[in-house]
């Protein structure tokens, strides 16, 4: 966790305890002083960020249910400091009440008193505990979390987009450029992260992308400005070549799953050990299936117009998109020339089925797979085998087919002992099917990919189920808050835009 965060919270708990000293031993003073407790470290950490940061910077506005806050604390401590002073009064009416022996009426007037006198002292303690809470809650506005903001503009998305042609080496790394992601760049340098800000955590999407140096150097500052601003990091879907590279800035990281690449020049539909693939092919032509491939530059705006219907119609039954470091998403993605659309039209000539795979620096990444109407079974193993088909022709080095979560836990030839593997599928259990584990290693063992780790990176083990949380958030597997899916939409439109030859990835 970082030190903004400590601090931040240092100042609520410490005054939350000192109040509960105060309470047990019933003196004012003491919740007095937890009052100046919470105060004392609220401003003086506000004083020191900004001095740190700059006398000249603009402080980002407060919302208003701080600003509330703190005339209610005011008011608040008045009552409970008026109704203090004024208990002597009452603790003498109670003691008129038992000394009196001056008749009835008399004795009525100060048996009434006594009530009241009675209940002085709740009142006080429910004056006092509605000022301290108060108070916290304006020790809370003034260490609420500063806003993070990153590059939103076209000019920003220009720019990592051609980051990534040049240096998108991963396969995650055209996933960089959804629109619902903010970019900071290295500082006069070709190096970007991504990031979305969920909750009080950045959410960072996979590697940074650029020469290593500029990588570094981007990944640093934003790690810097979000624990600045007392936010928390986290990363998911972060290759093995740059875990290290978090680590090296104070994360913590864990193995989430593990994704299929597969080697076209090494794949081939001879042998017994690919029959069910070779099945699924030849079923498809005996129905009177016909499978076409077309590169990005070779979609007109007919066929595009036919891909964005299949699009419509199989989002139409869908009642979440999932998706956020390792796919475009519910976002469309400009029709660049390089990638690879696989499209299966029905025997009535229906274009029913399209799967798109990104182009990176010579290699494709699976993005899409969408499906409409009734289609044969194996029709996505069937696409899947014509995409790897093409990249053999065109000379492709390896096809990123998808990711598996705890693929490492689950794959039949996946390290560690017997006993270990069944306790871990046992203990998975609740979550195979929400998160389809099994049907995805399954469907990646056809190919007999290359299987390499993907990590969650977070801030420490205290952080650890926030972070799985934000990304739950993030991934679209839990619902997610008003404040994010906003900023990118005010310069990137929803629909499809064209990439002229040069421009893509």
């Amino acid at each position: 966790m970082s030190r903004a965060v400590i601090r931040r919270w240092a100042g609520l708990w410490l005054g939350a305890v000192v109040a509960a000293v105060g309470w047990i031993m019933d003196g004012p003073e003491w919740t007095a002083a937890a009052l100046g407790v919470v105060l004392a470290v609220s401003l003086g950490e506000q004083g020191a960020r900004a001095f740190k940061h700059g006398r000249g910077r603009a402080r980002p506005r407060r919302p208003r249910s701080g600003l509330l806050s703190a005339p209610v604390a005011g008011i608040a401590w008045a009552a409970a400091a008026a109704a203090d002073v004024s208990a002597p009064v009452a603790r003498a009416f109670r003691a008129a009440h038992v000394l009196h022996r001056l008749g009835a009426a008399s004795a009525a007037f100060a048996l009434g008193h006594a009530h009241i006198a009675a209940g002085w002292g709740t009142m006080i303690d429910l004056l006092f505990a509605g000022a301290l809470v108060s108070s916290l809650f304006v020790a809370r506005a003034l260490h609420r979390p500063e806003p993070l903001r990153g590059e939103v503009s076209q000019a920003a998305l220009d720019r990592a987009r051609a980051i990534v042609a040049d240096h998108g080496e991963d396969s995650l790394s055209p996933y960089i450029l959804r629109p619902d992601k903010e970019f900071q760049f290295a500082r006069d340098a070709d190096g970007v992260v991504a990031f979305a800000v969920v909750g009080g955590t950045v959410v960072v999407s996979a590697d940074p992308v650029g020469p290593t140096a500029a990588a570094v150097e981007a990944l640093e500052t934003l790690v810097a400005r979000a624990h600045q601003a007392g936010l928390r990091v986290a990363a998911y879907g972060v290759s093995d070549r740059c875990v290290d590279v978090f680590r090296g800035l104070g994360l913590r990281a864990v193995r989430a799953g593990e994704e299929a690449v597969v080697d076209p020049r090494a794949f081939s539909l001879e042998g017994r050990s690919v029959r069910k693939l070779r099945q699924s092919v030849n079923r498809l032509g005996r129905r009177g299936w016909r499978t076409v491939v077309r590169e990005g530059r070779e979609v007109g705006s007919e066929l595009e117009a036919a891909i964005g219907e299949v699009e419509e119609r199989w989002r139409a039954n869908r009642a979440r998109i999932l998706g956020f470091a390792m796919s475009m998403g519910e976002f469309e993605l400009a029709i660049r020339p390089d990638d690879v659309y696989v499209l299966a039209y029905s025997p009535e000539g229906q274009l029913q089925g399209v799967m798109r795979f990104l182009a990176y620096r010579g290699k494709l990444s699976l993005d899409v797979v969408r499906r409409v109407g009734e289609t044969p079974n194996g029709l996505t193993e069937a696409l899947v085998c014509h995409a790897l088909e093409f990249a053999r022709v065109r000379g492709v080095e390896e096809v990123s087919l998808n990711y598996a979560g705890l693929a490492h836990l689950l794959r039949a030839d996946a390290p560690g002992g017997r006993f270990g593997k069944a306790l871990a599928r046992w203990l998975l259990g609740p979550l195979r099917g929400t998160f389809q584990m099994d049907r995805l290693v399954l469907f990646n063992d056809k190919f007999f990919p290359c299987w390499r780790p993907r990590y969650l990176v977070f801030e420490s083990r205290a952080a650890l189920p926030w972070a799985v949380f934000r990304v739950l958030q993030a991934e679209g597997y839990l619902p997610l808050g008003p404040a994010r899916r906003t900023s990118s939409e005010r310069w990137h439109s929803a629909g499809s835009v064209r990439v002229e030859d040069g421009a893509g990835g």
